[in-house]
């Protein structure tokens, strides 16, 4: 399965936002971060960008209201999953950014390498 996703997925050019001020973008990380799930490695997939992880979860969780909603014939009123899923996201994007730009600037230690 590997081999087949790692042929599959072409390189991406390098993120323009590190490129110029060498700091990461709150989105740094997310591509291997989804190859690491994919591949089963969840404790790497959440430390290079823990936002991928989040988003799969959120997303059963949805479901699962959804299906609930559904069997018992209410109607579910959307924005009052949706909305806080969404902030909570933010939330993680934005600590994981700073985290690991701190971790950059502050202790020279580079998490993404």
């Amino acid at each position: 399965m590997e081999r087949i996703f790692d042929k599959l997925v072409k390189p991406l050019p390098p993120c323009a936002f590190h490129e110029f001020t060498g700091l990461y973008c709150p989105g740094c990380g997310g591509t291997r971060a989804v190859r690491f799930l994919i591949r089963g490695n969840v404790e790497k997939s959440f430390i290079y960008n823990p936002i991928v992880l989040y988003t799969v979860i959120a997303t059963f969780i949805f479901f699962a209201f959804v299906v609930k909603y559904k069997i018992s014939g209410r109607r579910l009123n959307k924005d009052k999953i949706i909305l806080p899923m969404l902030y909570i996201g933010v939330v993680i994007m934005l600590l994981n950014w700073v985290v690991k730009d701190w971790f950059l600037v502050f202790r020279g230690i580079d998490l993404l390498k």
